[in-house]
């Protein structure tokens, strides 16, 4: 997966991933927001719970279950010790009704198998390099 992440104006951002557009902003209290999408870290929350949510549906979905009723619910904390960063993600998967007692467990040992999942409890390797603009731009030699 690549994806590019271009100004969007003020401190915004567009995010082309795929054929997919989306757009990050701040809220309007924080200097320079405007609220025009949520924010970089509440989508990283937020990712987590729609892969749940895909599981889930995918467990359902193969043994021809419906997914009406099947939500997934989260909560997150922002904290700021030692830097700023989610410091608890709670998930609540709510299943349908019809679903089988039977295959609740199986449903929670297949949301554990996410991958978003699993980068929050097996942090991945993280490389940040900066260049400018210009040099960028040019072929590698």
């Amino acid at each position: 997966m690549k994806a590019i992440v271009e100004s969007a104006g003020t401190v915004a951002s567009r995010v082309r991933v795929g054929t997919h557009e989306l757009v990050f902003d701040q809220p309007k209290e924080v200097s320079g927001g405007e609220d025009r999408g949520p924010s970089p870290l509440d989508v990283m929350a937020v990712a987590v719970g729609a892969c749940a949510h895909y599981y889930a549906a995918a467990f359902l979905h193969v043994r021809k279950l419906p997914p009406d009723g099947l939500r997934v619910e989260i909560e997150a904390e922002k904290v700021r010790d030692p830097i700023a960063r989610l410091g608890r993600i709670s998930v609540h998967v709510v299943l349908p009704r019809i679903v089988p007692d039977r295959y609740v467990s199986a449903i929670e040992r297949s949301v554990r198998a996410c991958p978003a999942y699993g980068t929050l409890l097996h942090a991945p390797d993280v490389e940040l390099r900066f260049s400018k603009e210009a040099e960028a731009s040019q072929p590698a030699a």
